[in-house]
């Protein structure tokens, strides 16, 4: 539990990505709000800060954007770094995190693709114990 004391994760880019669109109605706009929060709440319980086995030190702060898609059972799949680090154990650490949150909630299924899937972005903060979170 304290290990996630020193982490952030920022679900503005998951909101983002869930829509604004002007062709939902007002209350499918507040449906796919309440489902982005609740992905971004299961994604953040996953996280924790890596440690580098070959290094006594923490790691510097480091930020990852993490694509995936999510099936409508919300089974993730395919998820890719999108702008990494430029630490690889922060990079693999996003990846991980991301596909040990499957499955999440199922999506609303007007915010489907017609393949049945929704592509998201998520934006996963690492910071070492006793730095503050970035803004």
């Amino acid at each position: 539990m304290m290990r996630r004391a020193f982490l952030a994760a920022a679900a503005s880019s998951l909101a983002a990505c869930v829509s604004t669109s002007s062709t939902l109605t007002p209350a499918q706009q507040a449906e796919s709000q309440r489902w982005a929060a609740a992905v971004s709440a299961k994604i953040r319980s996953r996280i924790y800060y890596p440690r580098d086995p070959a290094s006594p030190q923490p790691l510097t702060s480091g930020t990852v954007h993490v694509r995936f898609s999510v099936a409508s059972s919300g089974a993730i799949y395919t998820p890719q770094v999108m702008q990494g680090s430029g630490y690889p154990i922060f990079d693999s650490a996003a990846l991980m995190i991301v596909l040990s949150a499957s499955p999440l909630p199922p999506p609303p299924a007007f915010l489907l693709n017609d393949d049945g899937t929704l592509s998201l972005r998520q934006r996963i903060s690492f910071v070492p114990p006793g730095a503050s979170p970035p803004i």
